[in-house]
């Protein structure tokens, strides 16, 4: 009898447990711009190291597209690994994002070619002037202590010479920076004279028409940061939960962007 009542007993317990485990992945489940902030936030935390990715927004977000509908087959063991609808639904949301913005960055650059010729000489000389500064931060700021200091300099930030609004903030990051970590500006040998030309130089460039985009330049490097960070997040998953069929999982891993990403480390003696 006490074998009976046991046993009678255990297909409740387990119906509770059942229904509490699908209660607890159910308050999981965020709504998708709940968790396009959350991938946004750990986009950030991805570029907080002066990481900087090399792929393009616009591939990255048309790849998002079609790695969301590969994964349709495996949504069931992919949620059982956390991998939500809502996560999906982000990444597509990401990718919605990137494709608007794309499109005021074309416009920009539309009107750019209409640039006097002195203007396009002061997009260069800013450019590499900026360019000549990151370089050389991100040789002296190789320790694990530079990386705050490399990204207050701006590094891990997207950076197209070509783009005013880009070699804008760039400049501004480095002038910042350069008051803000006096030591990284003794190592690099910064001169004031060399500061008194950055900051003339960010002056006539603000002036320029069109450069002072800075606010949705920055927005597309946040979602694209974001949807890049949904791509570790999926391949990560990927990884244990098609273990045992490689094939699939790297037929999965192919639709995914392969940036040529270089991380602000110590390089390999």
């Amino acid at each position: 009898m006490a074998r009976i009542r046991e046993g009678a007993a255990r297909p409740a317990v387990s119906e509770a447990a059942e229904k509490s485990k699908r209660s607890r992945a159910a308050s999981r489940e965020e709504e998708p711009g709940d968790v396009v902030a959350g991938m946004i936030a750990r986009g950030k935390t991805s570029t907080a190291g002066a990481a900087a990715f090399r792929s393009e927004p616009l591939q990255d977000a048309l790849a998002a597209r079609a790695l969301v509908a590969a994964l349709e087959g495996h949504k069931a063991e992919l949620r059982r690994r956390g991998l939500f609808s809502a996560q999906l639904a982000a990444a597509l949301q990401l990718a919605d994002r990137i494709e608007h913005l794309l499109q005021g960055v074309a416009g920009a650059a539309l009107d750019a070619r209409g640039r006097a010729a002195d203007a396009a000489e002061l997009l260069a000389d800013a450019a590499a002037s900026a360019h000549a500064v990151r370089e050389a931060v991100s040789r002296v700021t190789r320790g694990p202590d530079g990386r705050a200091a490399a990204r207050a300099f701006g590094l891990g930030e997207a950076f197209n010479a070509r783009r005013p609004s880009h070699v804008l903030r760039a400049l501004r990051r480095i002038l910042e920076a350069a008051e803000l970590h006096p030591e990284v500006v003794a190592d690099l040998g910064l001169l004031e004279e060399d500061k008194t030309a950055l900051r003339e130089l960010e002056k006539e460039l603000a002036r320029a028409p069109g450069a002072d985009k800075s606010g949705e330049s920055e927005e597309l490097h946040e979602a694209h940061a974001a949807l890049r960070a949904f791509f570790d997040l999926v391949a990560a998953k990927l990884s244990l939960a098609l273990s045992g069929d490689p094939e699939e999982r790297g037929r999965l891993w192919s639709l995914i962007p392969r940036a040529n990403e270089r991380r602000h480390t110590r390089r390999a003696e």
